[in-house]
């Protein structure tokens, strides 16, 4: 790919450090030396890095390199999503994990160096649609999951994201503790349709709809160039039972368990689905996407008529 008008959008909370503001000072004049147009802007918060990103496509602007993390690309995604403009990313941020799945290096100019010469490829957007107190419908869209339960709720330990920055992953897995004991397991009624047209009901104690093959350490075993949705599911339990569940899949991966007996201690569930709808029909549920706290009532995941050309280095064909 020839890149020709280049907006890199840079978190400036992660862009402050003087070693990552000089790795993307080098980015820039990386792309100005191969004769690229370069202008780069600040990330404005939550959705009005969306108006930002639709400003410069109208602008003239062909390509756009995100310098953050997932949480900023998931922000400055809802307004390149549908669009001709082409998506990259430079890694800052804690998790990473869009960038693990495109098997880009850590290091910020490799990483760019490593997109200038990648194809954008079309892929098909996971979208979803929560609908809060009173009915009132909002969505968004998402390349690596968006889910129900436990995990949802930890989004929202660290909204500020002082704790990801001081500790990394590490405040991840704190929190989690922390709110596996505080925080009781919320049943989630579930309506799922599959990719042939069947469709069934069950509760579970915590659903993700993922896109992506791997989230960190877990092998969700998603895809972003698919059609479907990857839905992991933990059937319906308490704390030990999600406890188990989430270890089982963080260190013993497997497939669907053959034995569904109620003695025995839940095991994740992976299906294929186009389309999912979670529902508590006393508490509204807490819902994320990309790793970012979304709000809370009840929510739908399904697969997008938009789609996000992104650059897609390390390609098999």
């Amino acid at each position: 790919m020839q890149v020709r008008r280049v907006i890199l959008f840079v978190n400036p909370l992660l862009a402050a450090r003087g070693k990552r503001r000089l790795a993307l000072e080098r980015c820039v004049a990386m792309l100005r030396s191969a004769s690229c147009s370069v202008d780069v802007a600040d990330t404005l918060p939550c959705d009005r890095a969306a108006q930002q990103a639709r400003a410069a496509i109208e602008a003239g602007f062909d390509t756009i390199f995100v310098c953050g993390g997932d949480g900023t690309f998931f922000h400055v995604l809802q307004g390149v999503a549908g669009s001709q403009a082409a998506l990259g990313v430079i890694p800052l941020g804690t998790g990473n994990v869009l960038a693990q799945n495109l098997k880009l290096p850590r290091d910020p100019l490799a990483a760019l160096r490593a997109q200038c010469d990648a194809e954008a490829i079309s892929i098909p957007l996971g979208e979803v649609v929560c609908s809060g107190a009173g009915g009132r419908e909002q969505s968004w869209y998402f390349t690596i999951a968006a889910g129900v339960g436990f995990h949802a709720a930890l989004m929202g330990l660290a909204s500020n994201g002082n704790g990801k920055r001081l500790w990394g992953r590490a405040a991840y897995f704190a929190g989690g503790i922390r709110l596996l004991v505080a925080r009781p397991v919320q049943p989630v009624e579930v309506e799922m349709h599959g990719p042939r047209g069947d469709s069934h009901k069950f509760r579970a104690a915590e659903l993700l709809a993922v896109r992506v093959p791997m989230i960190n350490r877990w092998r969700a075993g998603g895809d972003l160039s698919s059609p479907h949705l990857r839905v992991a599911s933990v059937p319906e339990s308490g704390r030990i039972g999600l406890a188990h569940a989430c270890f089982r899949a963080l260190f013993l991966p497997e497939k669907n368990p053959a034995s569904t007996s109620p003695h025995r201690l839940p095991h994740p569930r992976y299906d294929e689905a186009v389309q999912v709808s979670c529902h508590d029909g006393k508490n509204p549920l807490p819902i994320q996407a990309d790793g970012e706290l979304l709000g809370s009532g009840s929510a739908m995941f399904r697969m997008s008529q938009k789609r996000v050309r992104l650059l897609w280095p390390n390609l098999k064909r």
